[in-house]
């Protein structure tokens, strides 16, 4: 069978919730086989940019800051939903100033991945900031506290390795450009 024979056909789709941050639809769909599968739920999310920054020192920038799902304070790289309109390559450019209040330097747009193929329609964006400087203020949403602190390519494997940064999809994208960058 060809893969676009493997497409599923949708009959139907319902929204169950439509928020801001989340949208829930319900689908009927039908396999190649014939087979309808009655309540396959679709998440919607709003697409975002991980930006992989790095100091004139070699340094990556990294976040510490509170996530509700894991009920955690987690270590991260820089993120951000990506505004309504605006291109990848310029959220990054926004959500590292107001995040960690740095700029500058060279940036390269790497590349889009989906969130979770199984479920997920959104996207995410990876974006390398090579040679960044500390320039100007942080600016944080309502919701955000963030603490920025400069890691070591070998301190941020080892806090994987422990498991104190533990966000798959940061980790996914670090380790697949990890290696060409050091």
């Amino acid at each position: 069978m060809k893969t676009k024979d493997k497409a599923w056909k949708t009959i139907s789709s319902t929204p169950l919730l439509d928020s801001r941050w989340l949208r829930v639809d319900k689908e009927v769909c039908e396999l190649p086989d014939g087979k309808v599968i009655d309540d396959f739920y679709t998440l919607w999310q709003p697409d975002w940019v991980l930006i992989l920054a790095r100091d004139a020192d070699g340094k990556w920038i990294m976040t510490r800051q509170y996530r509700h799902g894991t009920r955690s304070v987690a270590l991260e790289f820089p993120a951000g939903i990506i505004d309504k309109g605006e291109a990848p390559l310029d959220a990054a450019h926004r959500e590292l100033q107001e995040e960690c209040a740095f700029a500058g330097g060279t940036w390269k747009y790497l590349r889009e991945f989906p969130m979770n193929p199984d479920r997920h329609r959104g996207r995410y964006f990876v974006v390398l900031a090579d040679g960044v400087s500390k320039q100007g203020e942080t600016h944080f949403d309502a919701t955000e506290d963030i603490d920025s602190l400069r890691l070591s390519t070998e301190e941020v494997l080892e806090k994987m390795r422990n498991g104190e940064m533990n966000h798959p999809l940061q980790i996914a994208a670090f380790l697949l450009y990890a290696r060409d960058l050091r």
